[in-house]
């Protein structure tokens, strides 16, 4: 993401990246200041970052840290808006597996602000 120019893209997805579990690991998740500020930098305005995960708390993890760091925005339209995939949802193994396992998939948008 360095190495790219700013305002260059029109979107990143992250897709079932690592959750790091345990609470000690957190530090490495790929959601974090430093990442978000890459993001910011590269993103178009308006440019949306998209993220799926199937670990609550990396959910919730990214909420708190898109809404603090404030370049971007949440874009749920509705209470159920984050369970449904985008258009053109590619699919993903870690969702099948998810799914197959019992545990809901979230899909969150965020819009770069």
């Amino acid at each position: 993401l360095d190495w790219l120019p700013p305002a260059s893209l029109d979107g990143i997805d992250l897709l079932y990246p690592d959750p790091w579990p345990k609470k000690k690991h957190w530090k490495r998740r790929f959601v974090g200041p430093v990442n978000l500020d890459r993001f910011a930098r590269v993103l178009k305005p308006s440019g949306r970052f998209r993220f799926a995960s199937d670990i609550d708390t990396y959910v919730n993890w990214t909420l708190l840290h898109c809404r603090v760091h404030g370049a971007f925005t949440w874009q749920a339209r509705d209470a159920a808006d984050w369970h449904r995939p985008y258009d053109a949802w590619p699919g993903t193994r870690y969702e099948a597996k998810a799914l197959r396992e019992g545990r809901q998939p979230a899909y969150l948008t965020f819009v770069r602000t």
